[in-house]
């Protein structure tokens, strides 16, 4: 998007001080004493062109002074979420144990660290921000477009490092905070946990009025066995949401769950915008420059006719 402006359009008020010295500021000519004054004719034409060239070399070097500039204003747009991954770092997700896809047992929170790594290296063009909640939740990294760090901060997330129970519906409102502002039209919440909400300050009702408030989809994934997690309440907060519910017993299934979540709606999400600025000044000074080279060599040509 271009936009004409000028950096210093107060210049512009100088073309009242030469038309009004146009007409009160009388020249001073000097005396010309003629012997056949009577033979002269009493009606000289006046010479257009002059004034033309005069004005026109005045209003080129007024317009230079008042810098013109063009402003090209280019915004990306990219087809995208404005994505909140919500990690569950209580004590029950490091007691546990996933078999991976290549069949080795691992911890629920490290399979679920390792999967959720990738996943965020391969959202190209996503916003993507993380909240680790256990007794509390915290932002582990705002929404960024820095896929790397968020990754490594992914991976290098501690057990136990918010405390032993889980706040999750706390996770769930922080996550709508942080996504209020963003100007994506899809904005989602991937929740990965395996238990139910022990602790916190905020109810189930205030955070589904505010994912509701701001038109959050929310895709749960309950980890583990069929009754370590609140599957009633992930299923509620999901389709009450316009989300999916997800039941993930294996890391094979884990990573089929995030590549589902890959394949969802996207929308255009704005990176920051550029903004180039060109100066136009040089066009018109130059034009004006020779307009009034032209005009002086007329006046002075006419002085010697």
């Amino acid at each position: 998007m271009s936009n004409f402006s000028f950096e210093y359009p107060y210049v512009f008020f100088l073309f009242i001080v030469f038309i009004v010295c146009a007409y009160f500021c009388k020249g001073k000519n000097s005396l010309i004493y003629i012997p056949h004054l009577l033979a002269m004719p009493l009606h000289v034409k006046k010479n257009r062109l002059l004034s033309f060239l005069k004005w026109l070399s005045i209003g080129l070097l007024i317009f230079s002074l008042a810098s013109p500039v063009m402003k090209n204003k280019e915004e990306s747009l990219h087809f995208s979420h404005a994505l909140m991954l919500l990690m569950d770092v209580s004590e029950s997700m490091s007691r546990g144990g996933l078999s991976s896809s290549n069949g080795a047992f691992q911890s629920k929170f490290t399979l679920s660290k390792q999967i959720a790594s990738s996943f965020v290296k391969q959202r190209e063009n996503d916003n993507i921000g993380v909240i680790v909640f256990g007794d509390f939740a915290y932002v582990a990294t705002p929404l960024t477009f820095d896929h790397q760090s968020a990754s490594m901060i992914v991976q290098n997330i501690d057990k136990d490092s918010a405390g032993k129970k889980t706040a999750m519906y706390d996770a769930l409102f922080l996550a709508a905070r942080l996504l209020q502002k963003n100007s994506a039209k899809e904005k989602v919440i991937i929740l990965l946990t395996d238990g139910f909400n022990t602790t916190g300050k905020i109810s189930l009702d205030a955070a589904l009025r505010s994912i509701e408030s701001e038109k959050i989809k929310v895709y749960a994934i309950g980890v583990g066995r069929n009754g370590e997690y609140d599957e009633e309440v992930l299923n509620m907060i999901a389709h009450q949401s316009g989300g999916a519910f997800f039941k993930a017993s294996s890391g094979k299934m884990l990573e089929e769950v995030y590549s589902r979540i890959d394949k969802m709606e996207k929308s255009l999400q704005s990176s920051q915008s550029k903004v180039s600025v060109d100066y136009l000044y040089m066009y018109s000074l130059i034009l004006g420059f020779f307009t009034l080279l032209f005009y002086m060599g007329l006046t002075l040509k006419e002085e010697h006719i």
